[in-house]
């Protein structure tokens, strides 16, 4: 489990960290940095398992604009594996020339050194500690996604095990298409590759089709089966199509993904997220999952989705929906702020439940103003 986020110099985040617990309601007011917290998360993750380049990653205007350091710093703790893992980020801006470089890169595992990048130089140690070798890097990526699994770094291949299932989920039904030439064994955060995704995951993992069609029929009236047929290219080229049923007759009709509504999309989305969550300890990391989505199914999906994910899941969630935050905030509830526009800044648990309303009225009527 993630139980510590530092991030440094970065938008609205100065000298900031967080300590979350495994269910986190994020709230706060618009431009308090909630979304933005979760996509700086989910841009440090992507340099370690995706290889993003550093400077679209954190390209200069990342900087805070107020601080007139041209160096940021992210730390990522995570519970597991028997131990504590830290990974340390340093990178060094050039902003008359908006060139960004890596100065400092290291994973630890309790007071163990398994990775560092620094002054251009790489070293990949043992799981013991032990150096293995070193040799010069050039440090415009994270070499963290090449790295090949040995005998001697279990302990480091586990902890990027371990980030690979961190999600960032914010669907925009606008951007998702039903069309896909190939699978992907990843779900883009706006959705916009679900069906490369929905691709892989229908052959990974036949065994959850059937559940899925029973949940989805539920929710969506007269809903049967999603399957992605072939449309040109010798089947390389496919597109998803749904079919319903209409009628006391049951007459079948099927309609292309594309023409389905927004809510439609974003509920199937979600639904296979659901179904998908119990195949590894997932971090899940939800910005407005509500949207587009009725009031009748998302706390269903919510109680489905805490029970699937297990103790060794774990979920940030951003919501402004009242069913959401009654829900959630017997859990641990973060109030983000930023007084007079400047650095954001946490509260935990910031009900007041002396009031004896409910947690959604608490919020509505800004009785959760900052202190």
């Amino acid at each position: 489990m993630i139980t510590r986020i530092y991030i440094d110099n970065c938008r609205c985040f100065t000298n900031f960290e967080l300590r979350p617990n495994r269910v986190n309601l994020l709230l706060g007011n618009n431009g308090t940095g909630k979304s933005t917290f979760l996509e700086m998360l989910h841009s440090i993750v992507g340099l370690a398992v995706s290889g993003d380049p550093i400077d679209e990653a954190f390209s200069t205007n990342t900087l805070t604009r107020w601080d007139t350091r041209n160096v940021q710093r992210m730390e990522l703790d995570v519970n597991g594996n028997g131990g504590k893992y830290r990974y340390t980020i340093e990178l060094s801006h050039d902003v008359a020339r908006q060139v960004v470089t890596l100065l400092r890169e290291t994973v630890m595992f309790d007071s163990r050194v398994l990775f560092l990048y620094e002054d251009g130089m790489l070293e990949l140690h043992k799981n013991e500690g032990t150096f293995g070798t070193k040799f010069p890097f050039r440090g415009t990526r994270s070499f963290l996604p090449q790295l090949e699994a040995r005998p001697e770094n279990t302990l480091l291949t586990w902890f990027l095990d371990y980030l690979r299932q961190v999600w960032l989920i914010k669907l925009n039904p606008i951007e998702i298409s039903g069309e896909s030439e190939i699978e992907s064994d990843s779900l883009d955060p706006d959705g916009s590759n679900f069906a490369s995704w929905y691709r892989h995951f229908s052959q990974e993992r036949p065994d959850a089709l059937q559940p899925l069609t029973e949940r989805l029929a539920k929710v969506l009236p007269g809903f049967r089966t999603l399957r992605a047929v072939s449309v040109a290219r010798a089947g390389m080229k496919r597109e998803l199509v749904a079919a319903f049923s209409q009628g006391e007759a049951k007459k079948s009709y099927e309609i292309f993904f594309d023409e389905l509504s927004d809510g439609e999309r974003a509920t199937i989305i979600l639904y296979c997220v659901l179904m998908d969550a119990d195949l590894l300890p997932k971090t899940l990391l939800l910005d407005e999952p509500e949207n587009y989505v009725g009031l009748e199914l998302i706390q269903p999906w919510l109680v489905e989705l805490k029970d699937r994910m297990g103790d060794d899941g774990q979920l940030f969630i951003v919501s402004h929906h009242p069913e959401v935050i009654d829900y959630l905030a017997a859990e641990e509830s973060i109030l983000f702020e930023r007084l007079g526009g400047g650095p954001t800044r946490v509260r935990s648990n910031p009900f007041d439940k002396d009031l004896g309303l409910r947690a959604s009225e608490i919020v509505e009527r800004g009785l959760l103003d900052a202190k």
